[in-house]
């Protein structure tokens, strides 16, 4: 971007988050994290016969297999079945000797308990922590030296905890501090690499039954993860199902070639698939939901187009293809998710449906860019789990008593309720071939977000989200059928950004409906130009940053509309977005405030709660 003459808000920015009580809030509280070289490659399947192979079945495992029709998931796990050696599936992964081994688990549910159980070693017990606010759920403190009285009851009481952030190596020595099952590939972590070099890189992990439900991780949030594979290059997950995490049901991080097929991520306090500083992957024919906040989410991916000033990408890091991801409050989300090819899925009846941004700090590969997602279904997500759970008060019961696996769902980020996708500071990503429609709010969402929101005040760096984004060729209020189901508006805008562009879309028989001020250019033409000083089209969006589930006062700030359910289009006129007072002291002195009130909405709690964003 060109330089920009200093706008006065920016030489005020500093005072006006002390201000307004919004320090600027961690993007995640793991360790930091590092891209991949990325000269790994997307593993393949090995098959039910892998001659390196481990076989995991539980007690009641051949008394399932039984049960099971005739067919080849049968005849498989049959024949498994008499080399099963292992009961937990942690001490059949601990037990590889050599790469590319598979580990089949025969039908059953599976709880892990002597992991699910597993206190801190001497060594772990010392360990220091990174966190500036390490809250630990009431399992951990248990495990702690001279714990915090008061800290352990406030946990066994909210069920809350905070991710902790450990370096590698810590991660590696006391692996089941956070984690159900843990795989970690990078046996020499003090040579500077983070690359896959032990006798687990490749390990397949691999259910036997007809479909991910007949073989089940039931974490039933004794870690804060399911499962992860760190720095796990060639790691392969497929046909099973992982559920009720504080934090991550599947958690795949720093790894350089993976795959995530056939899984089913339910019931989870926060995210279903999590993958984060990760290459080389693929996540696909899998379902997520009642997730309290994203059913997949592939954040920082590896920026492989930072650099490429083009729209066209050099390649892309992971491909998410074929998922269902629906009843979660965000069906896909990435802070810095950066070259992702989303195609061919199905979002639907979350909160909102697609979400990408640039807007927590600490996050590798800011500003976000080059995503796409094409050829998806976007549609009815309107569920407002606010309203529904958290007003209830069903969200501050201890998390086994929420009932998640019956479709609670307790969000952990506001987002706008009725909206179908929403670009929160992307650059060069593009919206093309999807069918979007039946979203009450909003079909689609782009706003500017200035680059002092993830902590950068180098002024030439203020304009650089919201460019050069093609919203095209999509389908907008009407469904595959060819019924019209209309968004409230299709498209929402705050102005911002160069070469943004909506063209040779297809809408219902009321036309495109949007708020645009000025109708953008078209593509071929440049897009849309700058517009120094907007209207303050934003501005009700500020308070919606003081969201917290967990403090009643301020569930449902004043002047947030984001939480109120949107009314059907046709019925009665869409919620408004209203300007609040706070908003209206400030647009005086934010000469852009429409963009920047709408980004602290999103990416500030005003130093009232822990943002959790993830790695």
């Amino acid at each position: 971007m060109p330089s920009r003459t200093r706008p006065l808000w920016l030489l005020a920015l500093p005072a006006l988050l002390v201000a307004l009580g919004a320090a600027p809030a961690s993007a995640h509280e793991e360790r930091p994290a590092q891209f991949p070289d990325g000269t790994g490659q997307r593993p393949q399947f090995l098959g039910y016969d892998n001659h390196r192979q481990r076989v995991v079945c539980h007690g009641d495992s051949a008394d399932r297999i039984a049960a099971l029709p005739a067919g080849a998931a049968k005849r498989r796990s049959e024949r498994l079945l008499e080399s099963c050696r292992y009961h937990s599936i942690q001490d059949a992964i601990d037990s590889i000797a050599k790469r590319r081994t598979s580990v089949y688990v025969l039908p059953g549910t599976y709880h892990e308990e002597k992991y699910a159980s597993s206190k801190r070693s001497e060594y772990c017990s010392h360990l220091q922590t990174s966190s500036k606010a390490p809250l630990l759920s009431s399992e951990y403190i248990g495990s702690l030296s001279s714990p915090d009285p008061g800290a352990e009851q406030e946990a066994a009481e909210t069920g809350e905890s905070n991710p902790i952030a450990l370096s590698y190596a810590d991660q590696r020595t006391c692996a089941h501090n956070l984690n159900l099952i843990a795989l970690f590939g990078d046996r020499t972590p003090d040579n500077g690499s983070i690359s896959c070099d032990s006798r687990f890189c490749g390990t397949q992990l691999v259910g036997t039954g007809r479909g991910p439900g007949d073989v089940v991780v039931d974490n039933r949030f004794a870690k804060l993860n399911g499962i992860r594979a760190d720095r796990m290059g060639g790691f392969y997950l497929s046909n099973m199902t992982f559920q009720q995490a504080e934090f991550n049901a599947i958690y795949v991080l720093e790894t350089d070639g993976f795959v995530l097929d056939r899984v089913i991520a339910r019931g989870n306090d926060e995210y279903g698939i999590l993958a984060f500083a990760s290459d080389h992957g693929l996540i696909e024919d899998s379902e997520a939901y009642y997730n309290g906040d994203s059913g997949i989410y592939p954040g920082s991916g590896s920026d492989l187009n930072a650099d490429n000033p083009d729209f066209e990408v050099t390649r892309y890091a992971i491909e998410i293809r074929r998922n269902n991801s629906h009843d979660n409050t965000l069906g896909y989300s990435g802070t810095a998710g950066n070259s992702i090819w989303a195609h061919d899925n199905d979002f639907h009846d979350n909160a909102t449906g697609i979400a990408t941004d640039s807007l927590f700090p600490g996050h590798p590969g800011l500003p976000q860019d080059h995503a796409r997602w094409s050829r998806n279904r976007v549609f009815s997500n309107n569920h407002n789990w606010y309203v529904e759970f958290v007003d209830s008060g069903i969200c501050s019961r201890p998390m086994p008593r929420r009932g998640y696996l019956d479709g609670t769902v307790c969000p952990v980020v506001p987002t706008p309720v009725g909206t179908g996708v929403l670009i929160a500071g992307g650059n060069f990503d593009s919206t093309d071939h999807n069918w979007i429609y039946d979203n009450w709010r909003y079909g689609t969402m782009q706003f500017w977000v200035p680059a002092a929101l993830r902590d950068d005040y180098d002024p030439d760096h203020q304009y650089d989200t919201s460019n050069h984004n093609h919203t095209v060729a999509n389908h907008m209020g009407t469904d595959p059928a060819g019924h019209e189901r209309p968004n409230g508006l299709d498209h929402w805008w705050d102005d911002q950004g160069v070469g943004n562009c909506w063209e040779d879309n297809h809408y219902g028989s009321a036309g495109q409906t949007d708020n645009f001020t000025v109708d953008p250019p078209a593509c071929a033409d440049g897009g849309s130009v700058f517009l120094p000083g907007a209207a303050v089209k934003d501005a009700g969006f500020l308070s919606c940053s003081q969201y917290d589930r967990n403090d009643p006062a301020w569930q449902h700030p004043t002047g947030c509309t984001w939480f109120d359910s949107p009314t059907e289009p046709g019925s009665e006129a869409v919620v408004p977005d209203q300007v609040s007072s706070s908003a209206l002291v400030l647009a005086p002195l934010l000469t852009t405030a429409g963009a920047l009130a709408l980004a602290f909405g999103l990416g500030r709690r005003g130093g009232r709660a822990r943002w959790r964003r993830a790695a």
